[in-house]
């Protein structure tokens, strides 16, 4: 299960998209290009999990309106030990039918290894165009050889995503001083929300808040992050 002719293949699903890639294919972009339907390594299905030892089903945590989206796989993920981040990610790659995965190799980075008695997670950040995005986490059971046993997706669906906001820096500040105060010289950052949504974050002074994100498309404030006592 090894990744084959990952490059070749990122530089086809270049040509191929527009904006970023992404999960499922609900409420895209019209004018988006249609998405790949063949990955670069070997894809299993749900029926390749087999239940972990000690226990007698497999557990899938599914999206309670779109049972496409799968959110969680808990059983023996695949036979060969991961022994580092590029085994996770080889099957992570692998589920890329199942999980709505594009392009793993290009789009998910190694944010952590989590070291425990009995587990090693591994946590990959997903990426646009330099943007964090969503996250993929893959958990190993030490002690039945290394062998991936869950799967946790909180991948944001990205395909035909535009990271070119129509809204400036200078506009999307405006926009949260008209509701808050933001100091001189504050520079707002671009930013992939909840949704997707593409939002400048906007420092502000205020007791209660801050920074708020500010649509990029259209300059509506869409979420204030509250300062936690």
């Amino acid at each position: 299960m090894k990744k084959a002719a990952t490059a070749a293949f990122s530089i086809i699903m270049a040509g191929m998209m527009f904006g970023c890639s992404g999960k499922s294919s609900k409420s895209r972009r019209a004018d988006a290009k249609e998405r790949p339907t063949s990955w670069s390594v070997e894809q299993r299905s749900l029926e390749d999990i087999t239940p972990r030892d000690g226990e007698t089903q497999v557990f899938i945590k599914r999206d309670e309106e779109d049972e496409d989206i799968i959110y969680l796989i808990q059983g023996t993920l695949s036979p060969d030990p991961v022994n580092n981040e590029e085994d996770a990610l080889d099957v992570i790659a692998s589920y890329s039918e199942v999980m709505g995965f594009d392009d793993v190799y290009s789009e998910l980075r190694l944010r952590d290894t989590l070291t425990y008695d009995r587990e090693i997670d591994y946590i990959f950040d997903q990426y646009c165009d330099n943007m964090r995005a969503g996250k993929v986490e893959l958990t190993v059971n030490i002690l039945n050889g290394n062998k991936a046993e869950v799967l946790k997706n909180d991948y944001m669906d990205l395909w035909g995503f535009s990271t070119k906001p129509k809204v400036s820096e200078e506009e999307a500040i405006k926009c949260a001083e008209a509701k808050y105060t933001v100091k001189k010289g504050t520079k707002a950052e671009l930013k992939i929300f909840e949704g997707p949504k593409l939002v400048w974050e906007v420092p502000v002074a205020h007791t209660y808040v801050t920074d708020v994100y500010v649509d990029a498309n259209n300059g509506d404030i869409v979420h204030e992050c509250e300062i936690v006592y």
